[in-house]
């Protein structure tokens, strides 16, 4: 493409950022719905996040997403946060319009979107989740899902701790919406009969450990959705175990999808074809 004054410009940061697919995503999008802007993934280190957010506030910046390790510390730096990230306590998108950096985060609504079409006739109120671990995206996915209003959000750890901490702020906002468990198999079995839905937010079955699971095989039931936040590889071992045993699978691709749609909304007003990203995404995989 063509760059000029005019071009508007848009980033993810993080670090590392090499693997990030959204600026396969955004530039075909940005192609697709003939937008004159460009999508930059930009390295930075934290001590220098400041100073990269005032340079975007003097250059043509219509926004940009954050990834780890940055999602807290960008807060300190915007001009106003949306209610919901604020509750979170962690911020994915940017937008930057009319001299103000206004904070959302996004990870949340891609994980519901991304479940809806699987849930057939269950009422989001009827829908209890079980949600393995408690880093990366869970704490938005886990606050999303009791906004969103379902029934009960269940999390458990290998450190104890830290699911309780997160189950009590969930609970400060929402009241008897989360629950925190030890990650134990006479607990999980308990609990596994009550849930419609369990969620891998560990990083168990990622490519460094392809073999690694978070979850016994045989606790998996038949009649239950298993879904995997990590999408590379695109079928991890818990995903072929509840595969085997019947069980709906679904990874996190489109998560990764919907919840930058939401920010190419928030930038643009434009609220593109699931379709079409999703294969902008595929391409970027290849």
């Amino acid at each position: 493409m063509k760059i000029t004054v005019n071009t508007k410009l848009y980033a993810v940061i993080g670090d590392p950022i090499g693997q990030s697919l959204s600026p396969q995503l955004h530039n075909g999008l940005f192609k697709a719905n003939h937008l004159d802007a460009l999508y930059l993934p930009i390295g930075v280190k934290s001590e220098d996040l400041e100073k990269l957010v005032d340079g975007f506030r003097i250059m043509n910046f219509g926004g940009f997403n954050i990834t780890k390790p940055h999602k807290m510390d960008i807060m300190k730096y915007l001009d106003g946060i949306d209610p919901l990230a604020e509750k979170i306590g962690a911020v994915n998108t940017v937008v930057y319009r009319d001299g103000k950096m206004i904070g959302y985060n996004t990870d949340g609504f891609g994980f519901i979107k991304s479940i809806e079409k699987k849930l057939g006739n269950i009422q989001k109120k009827d829908l209890s989740i079980l949600i393995l671990g408690c880093g990366g995206a869970v704490k938005s996915v886990a606050m999303a899902l009791a906004d969103w209003g379902v029934k009960k959000v269940i999390i458990t750890n290998r450190t104890l701790e830290k699911a309780a901490n997160l189950s009590a702020q969930i609970n400060e906002t929402w009241p008897g919406k989360a629950q925190a468990i030890p990650m134990e198999e006479t607990h999980l079995k308990e609990v596994i009969q009550e849930v419609r839905v369990i969620v891998n937010g560990t990083s168990l079955g990622m490519l460094d450990h392809p073999e690694r699971s978070p979850l016994l095989k045989s606790l998996i039931p038949k009649d239950i959705l298993v879904y995997d936040m990590i999408y590379s590889p695109p079928k991890t071992q818990l995903l072929k175990d509840a595969q085997a045993c019947g069980a709906q699978i679904e990874n996190g691709l489109e998560m990764l999808l919907y919840q930058g749609l939401l920010a190419f909304e928030l930038w643009t007003g434009i609220f593109p074809a699931p379709v079409l990203g999703k294969k902008l995404l595929m391409k970027g995989l290849e």
